[in-house]
């Protein structure tokens, strides 16, 4: 998997029109580690980088854009099911 670079990250937040925290809130990481992420101190590993490639691939679909409109979207659940639900379809219960 191709490593995430600071901008790149910081791209991803700013096309969500997200601040820091509330792209820490969704993405179940402390606002010092998108921080870091944002100013290449680290690079988002595991479970937050395939989040993050999972986001940006969504990033074009109509579905997901209207999603993060939705009021729902502050909940960081709603988020997650949203991103998962475009690659699983209808197999999400």
């Amino acid at each position: 998997m191709r490593r995430l670079t600071a901008s790149r990250v910081r791209k991803i937040r700013k096309s969500l029109g997200f601040s820091r925290e509330e792209f820490a809130r969704t993405l179940w990481a402390s606002l010092k580690t998108v921080k870091s992420w944002e100013s290449g101190r680290l690079s988002p590993a595991g479970a937050h980088q395939r989040l993050l490639i999972l986001v940006e691939q969504s990033m074009d679909r109509p579905a997901f854009r209207a999603a993060l409109k939705d009021p729902r979207a502050v909940d960081p659940m709603f988020i997650l099911y949203r991103i998962l639900k475009t690659f699983y379809g209808s197999n999400l219960a």
